[in-house]
C-alpha cells in the first residue's frame, strides 16, 4: 500500500507538467521499463511494446536470450532501481531474490594469485535469475495508472511525418496479426539489438553510426542446480580462466528457491558442454576444484542451456549529427557488452536514470534538444564500463578490435593493482566500488595508487593476466 501511495504522489505531481501527448517504449526489459515509468511523469500516456507474451510468472521468453543464465545486480543498478521505485530492494527479496554483500559473499579465483580480502562494505546487491527481476520491475511499473504495457506486439519500423523526418511514432503488428501505426511525440528503441534505430537513420538518408566493436566469441552454458555445497559460507565463486594460455571459467551465484545459478565458460572451440555428465567434466578442468566441488554432489533440476556471444559493440549515435528528434535508443540498443562482466543491466538503468535528470530540466519546446543531449551523456557513460571489459578481452590473442597501443602496459598496471588488492583492503574497497559502477574508473590514477602499483610491478612479481578488475 505504501509504494501505491508513493506511485500515486509521484503521477499526481508529475501531471502539473506534461511535455506531450504520448510516448512509445520498444521492449519490456530493464531499460524499456525504467524508461517508460521516467516517461510516465512527464506525458500523458506511456505506451510499452513487446514481441513476448510476458509471462506472469518468473519464466524465461524468448526476447531475452540469456534469460536462462545468471543475472547479478550491481551497486549502481540496484541505486537506480531504489531511486526511480523506491523500496525496489525489499520487493526484490520478498519476491525470492538473494542479498550479496559484494565485498564478503562471493570468492574470487584468479590463478597465480591469492585470494582477495573478505570485508563486509556495508550496501547490498542482489542474485536472482533475470525473470525474476523483470517480473517485479513490469509490475511495478504496471501500477502506474498511464503506463500500459502491450503484449505481443511485433514492432515493425519507426515511422517519420512529413518531410520532418523525425521520429513520430512506430508502425507494429499485433496479437491478432493485423498491422497499426502508433503516433508519438517520443519513442524509445529499447528493442535490444538497435536494428529499429540504424534502419530509420536509413530510411531518412542520414548516416550510420560509427561502431567499435570487440570479437570474443564467448561461450557458455549454464543450469540450475539444488543442494549446491559452497563451504566456507559463501553464496557464490567466480573462478577466472588461467588466460591467455586458457579460456575455461566458471560462476556460481544463489538464485530463488533455493537453487543456484552455474555457468561454465569457455572461448573460441572451447565450448561448454550441455550434457550433464560432460558439465561436471567441464568443471572439474577448471583452474580451481571450487565449482566442481560445490557441484559434484548436487542435483541438476533444468537442462543445461548454451549461449554465444560473439563482439561487444557500440554505436555511437552521438556522432550522428543530425540524429532524428523524438528518437531515444536504450540500453544494448547503443551499447552491447561481454556479459561475462555483468554490465549491461546496470548501464541500461543508468541510462534510465540519466533520462530522468534530464527530462526534469525540460519544457515542451525543448524536446529537441533532449535526443543529442541525453546520447552524448551516454557516451560518458558507458565510457568507464567499456573501458574495464575490453582490456581484460584483448588479453587473448584472438579477440578482435583494436587493441591499445599500451595494451601491455595497461595489462601489467592491472595485474599489479589485483596483487595489491590482495593485501590491502581500502584497494580492494576501491576496486569492487568501480566494479560495481559506483565509483569512476579515473580514481585509479590517483598519484599515490599509481606509485604503489608501479613499486609491484617493480618488484617483478608474477600475476595471472586474466585479472580484470571490472569483472564481478
Amino acid at each position: 500500500m505504501i509504494q501505491r501511495t508513493e506511485d500515486m504522489k509521484r503521477e499526481a505531481t508529475a501531471k502539473k507538467s506534461f511535455l506531450g501527448r504520448r510516448a512509445v517504449v520498444v521492449g519490456a526489459g530493464l531499460g524499456g521499463l525504467s524508461a517508460a515509468r521516467v516517461l510516465a511523469d512527464y506525458f500523458d500516456e506511456v505506451i510499452i511494446l513487446d514481441r513476448d507474451d510476458l509471462p506472469d510468472d518468473a519464466a524465461p521468453r524468448p526476447g531475452v536470450p540469456q534469460g536462462k543464465h545468471p543475472h547479478a545486480l550491481l551497486g549502481a543498478g540496484l541505486n537506480v532501481l531504489e531511486n526511480l521505485f523506491p523500496g525496489f530492494g525489499n520487493e526484490l527479496m520478498q519476491a525470492g531474490a538473494e542479498p550479496m554483500e559484494p565485498g564478503f559473499d562471493t570468492l574470487y579465483e584468479i590463478p597465480g594469485q591469492e585470494v582477495w580480502p573478505r570485508i563486509k562494505l556495508g550496501w547490498p546487491t542482489y542474485a536472482m535469475s533475470r525473470p525474476l527481476i523483470e517480473r517485479t520491475l513490469r509490475r511495478r511499473v504496471e501500477r502506474i495508472a498511464n503506463l500500459k504495457v502491450r503484449r505481443g506486439c511485433r514492432v515493425l519500423s519507426i515511422v517519420s511525418e512529413g518531410h520532418a523526418l523525425a521520429a513520430r511514432g512506430i508502425r507494429y503488428e499485433g496479437p491478432d496479426g493485423n498491422r497499426k501505426t502508433l503516433e508519438s511525440d517520443v519513442v524509445v528503441d529499447g528493442s535490444g539489438n538497435g536494428s529499429l534505430t540504424v534502419e530509420f537513420l536509413k530510411a531518412t538518408d542520414r548516416r550510420p553510426p560509427a561502431e567499435t566493436s570487440i570479437g570474443v566469441n564467448t561461450r557458455y552454458a549454464s543450469a540450475f542446480f539444488e543442494r549446491v555445497d559452497m563451504g566456507n559460507d559463501y553464496k557464490g565463486v567466480f573462478t577466472f580462466p588461467d588466460a591467455p594460455e586458457h579460456s575455461r571459467g566458471g560462476l556460481i551465484l544463489p538464485s530463488e528457491n533455493h537453487r543456484y545459478q552455474v555457468v561454465l565458460m569457455g572461448r573460441g572451440n572451447d565450448i561448454p558442454p550441455v550434457n550433464g555428465d560432460e558439465f561436471i567434466s567441464y568443471a572439474r578442468t577448471l583452474p580451481t576444484p571450487s565449482v566442481y566441488n560445490a557441484i559434484k554432489n548436487a542435483k541438476r533440476v533444468t537442462g543445461i542451456s548454451p549461449f554465444a556471444f560473439a563482439e561487444s559493440r557500440w554505436r555511437h549515435f552521438a556522432r550522428v549529427p543530425d540524429f532524428p528528434d523524438g528518437l531515444l535508443p536504450i540500453g544494448d540498443a547503443i551499447c552491447r557488452f561481454n556479459p561475462v562482466y555483468g554490465q549491461g543491466m546496470t548501464v541500461a538503468l543508468q541510462e534510465a536514470n540519466l533520462l530522468f535528470d534530464l527530462l526534469r530540466t525540460l519544457d515542451g519546446s525543448q524536446l529537441t534538444t533532449l535526443g543529442p543531449t541525453f546520447l552524448t551523456k551516454a557516451e560518458t557513460l558507458i565510457a568507464d564500463p567499456w573501458a574495464m571489459s575490453a582490456i581484460p578481452d584483448f588479453v587473448y590473442p584472438e579477440t578482435t578490435g583494436e587493441r591499445p597501443a599500451d595494451l601491455e602496459d595497461r595489462l601489467n598496471f592491472q595485474m599489479a593493482l589485483g596483487r595489491l588488492a590482495v593485501r590491502d583492503a581500502a584497494v580492494y574497497e576501491l576496486l569492487t566500488e568501480i566494479r560495481h559502477v559506483l565509483k569512476p574508473l579515473a580514481l585509479l590514477d590517483d598519484p599515490s595508487i599509481v606509485r604503489r602499483v608501479k613499486e609491484e610491478i617493480a618488484n617483478g612479481s608474477q600475476g595471472n593476466q586474466s585479472l580484470a578488475i571490472a569483472r564481478t
